[in-house]
């Protein structure tokens, strides 16, 4: 009846000549008939009115116009023409000033590059649609480009930043009564919990969602709301649940004619039918499904239909339909640009191939797998904490798979290649912006060339490059001779005694020396601000959790020895060892895993972690004059008092036994450090950037990668964060020229665990230009850590190497009565072997006061 209406009154307008109000009555025509999933004749009217109001100079009208068929576009899965066309009504609005409008415009483009994989681009245009609605005060749209952005950071799996702006989001909607605003992010949040894995989270805030819409009366919320529960309940594998909630929500959408609501329900329903092996049921509503996109013209939405009928068809092992309906998705994926469907659609077709037993086409579409991830990954750019994200959600499965098949297939040295595009690559492109320096490898098998270079520039030692499977370990050794050996070997484990299941090997080495992290009952100053240090407090024998079981933990270690080392043992003979380890690994004390008789790895070899060979090719390739030769900083016990820590005050207290290690190892290299309230933020980064040696004795953070400093604020002001917290990312802006910086502030080597590696301080150090970390694992005792300072720097100041003065301070704490492994093994060498000549720093320097 409305539709009528405004036809009607739009005949009425063209009668008087009223073009403006004729225009007027096209626009809002196209959006009836797009509501209505009726697109073509949508675009008819947006048209009609673009062309009056070129005719009549209506700008504003006009920017409106390009904006509608943009969203028309977009709404299609043309995302060309929808970029062309909100570029055109940007454009328009900047000419007039319409500051609104432009906002508007931003977020519309930044919804086209998300749905394009290109989440980089996507964010730049949210914050800037961001910054003019703070400045404009338009709270709706600010908390919009909120949820926007937390669903770019929901995407690349980096569901802490997401929930912040979603919080961001919610705060405003809830501030400003939006309550239909407030229901959309309760069921961002829910989506997100449901990520996470947290489904009694997620169906709280789901409920919430549709508690909101059900008392407004958004029916289409309402449909989302139950789709989105029954999302929910299919994750958790609730199938009766889920398909209650699908059924309620298909019922919804198809009573108001919300037609992409209702492809969508017939999608997950096709899921559970998927899921229950009922296959014929789970084509019939993939059909449905794939139909209705078709007909409203939602290619996106076919591309996920067609994959998902593949993967049905796989299932029943019909593998040439199944191969068909995925290279119909691919295909599509390709022809709208669609990066992201078409890395899972070559994905897909790998697996396909190796279920057929066809190895060589399996490599084939994994090689166009990790181009394409290689492809998504410079959409992100410069953005770190991005590319950390896509690799640990999306990318480290093909480059595994397609590794393994490499070497299981006879070409061990490309597998290697394979493995260095998984391992520490963000890493290597901040070292890489600090060297001024190309990236060094790349998805393109025509630059993998080199790698058994690395190590022939290394002084006396051999190279264990390490890749674990489920219950496959493999191993690369290369030798000074440029010489690569390898070797794949099945490893079987014991059943836990609790559980009586066989743990996997990322578990056992993840898990077995967990208790190491619990911080020794006694004079042992609590360097760390992890809130994950707190189980220390509850702990009513904290040493017993500490070595809970020495049998058990002996094991361990020789376990660990016999996976690690013994199947490789007669290629390692040189003095020194370079372990490129698994992710999963870095918890393991290499320094004191042991072989059956009793013999530390230590007793042997000098122990050096690297990232990656490609960080380690970095660090040899940077120009000698690059890192400083002379200074230090040496930062102890900095004086903190009161602060407010994330938002909540805390106190923090001083730390005697570090400013006794400052001033110790001032007293060696002659160099005054910055103790108490010196040790501020201003002071240290006034010479962080110029002095060859840094080492920090403070509390900080492993997981956020943060160091506290002296606040440097007036009387009575409580000190936020950004007044004393040395963080990762002003780390990583500075260009650092150290060839050592010593760790000393936390757990320092460690941090959150991810596909890329461990993401902490010792990282952020690496990736903003110092040579080497030392760095430790976990917390020892006050004195141990003293007197392994002592030793350590003695033997710097005498000329040997830090593997060298490492390798000497653990020999020596073993002989000094600290022989338990908690007490000597703690303290890793990450990256370069460097030495210091400090007989040839200048008086000045040395004795320098920053």
């Amino acid at each position: 009846m409305g539709t009528a209406v405004d036809i009607n009154l739009t005949i009425w307008r063209m009668e008087i000549g009223d073009k403006k109000g004729e225009a007027a009555d096209y626009g809002n025509l196209g959006t009836v008939f797009q509501s209505l999933g009726n697109y073509e004749t949508a675009q008819e009217y947006y048209k009609k009115a673009l062309a009056i109001r070129m005719e009549i100079g209506d700008k504003e009208g006009e920017a409106a116009d390009y904006g509608n068929l943009g969203t028309l576009f977009r709404s299609l899965g043309n995302y060309e023409k929808a970029q062309e066309y909100h570029k055109k009504a940007l454009a328009i609005r900047m000419e007039i000033g319409d500051k609104k409008g432009e906002a508007a415009d931003y977020g519309n483009l930044g919804t086209v590059f998300q749905s394009l994989g290109n989440y980089e681009t996507a964010q730049e245009y949210y914050k800037k649609a961001l910054a003019i609605r703070m400045e404009i005060g338009d709270k709706k749209g600010e908390a919009a480009d909120y949820g926007n952005l937390g669903t770019v950071f929901q995407s690349l799996g980096n569901y802490e930043t997401a929930q912040e702006y979603y919080k961001k989001a919610l705060a405003i909607r809830m501030e400003i009564g939006d309550k239909e605003g407030e229901a959309t992010v309760y069921g961002n949040l829910g989506a997100l919990f449901n990520s996470l894995g947290e489904h009694d989270k997620a169906q709280e805030y789901h409920q919430k969602a549709l508690h909101i819409r059900e008392k407004i009366g958004d029916r289409e919320g309402e449909a989302s709301s139950f789709g989105n529960l029954g999302v929910s309940f299919l994750s958790r594998g609730k199938y009766p649940m889920a398909e209650k909630y699908l059924e309620r929500a298909l019922g919804i959408s198809k009573k108001i004619g919300d037609k992409e609501g209702e492809a969508a329900d017939y999608g997950h329903l096709g899921i559970i039918s998927h899921h229950l092996k009922e296959y014929e049921k789970a084509q019939e509503y993939y059909k449905k499904g794939l139909a209705i996109f078709k007909e409203i013209g939602d290619r996106r939405g076919e591309v996920v239909h067609l994959a998902n009928l593949g993967a049905c068809f796989k299932s029943l092992n019909k593998c040439e339909v199944a191969e068909e309906y995925f290279k119909k998705a691919l295909s599509l994926s390709k022809c709208i640009g669609l990066n992201f469907h078409e890395f899972q659609c070559l994905c897909k077709l790998s697996m396909l191939k190796l279920s057929q037993v066809n190895q060589k086409e399996a490599i084939s579409y994994l090689f166009q797998c990790i181009e394409k991830f290689e492809t998504l990954r410079d959409f992100v750019q410069d953005n770190d904490q991005f590319k950390t994200s896509l690799l640990e959600e999306h990318g480290t499965y093909p480059y595994k798979l397609l590794s393994n098949l490499l070497s299981s297939t006879g070409n061990p040295r490309d597998a290697l290649y394979v493995e260095e595009l998984r391992r520490a690559r963000g890493l290597a492109d901040l070292m890489a912006a600090k060297y001024s320096v190309k990236e060094q490898i790349s998805g393109n098998p025509q630059s993998w060339q080199g790698i058994q270079n690395i190590i022939t520039r290394e002084t006396d030692c051999s190279c264990l490059y390490i890749s674990i499977e489920e219950e496959h370990a493999r191993y690369w050794i290369l030798k000074a001779t440029g010489d690569i050996h390898f070797l794949q070997k099945k490893v079987s484990l014991e059943k836990r005694v609790v559980t009586q299941l066989v743990p996997s090997l990322e578990e056992f080495f993840t898990e077995s020396f967990r208790s190491l992290g619990i911080l020794p009952q006694q004079n042992c100053e609590d360097r760390s601000l992890d809130d994950t240090e707190s189980i220390s407090t509850h702990c009513e024998n904290r040493e017993l959790m500490r070595d809970y079981d020495p049998k058990d933990f002996k094991s361990n270690l020789i376990s660990c020895y016999d996976i690690i080392i013994a199947p490789v043992a007669d290629l390692l003979k040189k003095p020194e060892i370079i372990i490129v380890p698994e992710s999963c690994m870095y918890q393991v004390p290499f320094a004191a895993i042991r072989d059956g008789e009793g013999k530390y790895l230590a007793d042997t070899l000098r122990i050096r972690i690297v990232p990656s060979l490609t960080t380690l090719k970095l660090i040899q390739d940077s120009s000698p004059a690059y890192h400083s030769q002379s200074g230090a900083l040496i930062v102890g016990d900095p004086k903190v008092g009161e602060v407010l820590l994330k938002g909540t005050r805390r106190i923090i207290t001083s730390l005697p036994s570090a400013r006794n290690e400052a001033q110790m190892i001032g007293r060696l290299l002659g160099v005054t450090p910055l103790i108490g309230d010196r040790a501020t933020k201003e002071a240290v980064l006034n010479v962080i950037n110029s002095v060859s040696l840094i080492h920090f004795a403070a509390h900080g953070d492993a997981e956020r990668g943060e160091i506290v400093l002296s606040p440097k604020c007036p009387p009575n002001f409580i000190p936020k964060d950004e007044n004393y917290l040395l963080t990762m990312t002003e780390i990583s802006q500075v260009r650092l020229r150290a060839k050592l910086v010593v760790l000393s502030c936390c757990h320092s080597g460690r941090g959150h665990i991810k596909a890329e590696g461990v993401i902490g301080i010792a990282r952020a150090f690496l990736g903003s230009g110092a040579r080497s970390v030392l760095a430790a694992r976990w917390a020892i005792e006050d004195t141990a850590t003293e007197a392994f300072m002592r030793c350590f720097y003695q033997n710097l100041c005498r000329g040997k190497s830090a593997s060298e003065s490492l390798h000497e301070a653990r020999k020596w704490l073993r002989k000094s009565g600290f022989d338990k492994v908690s007490q000597w093994a703690t303290f890793m060498l990450i990256g370069d072997n460097v030495t210091f000549e400090f007989g040839n720093w200048p008086v000045s320097n040395a004795h320098k006061q920053p």
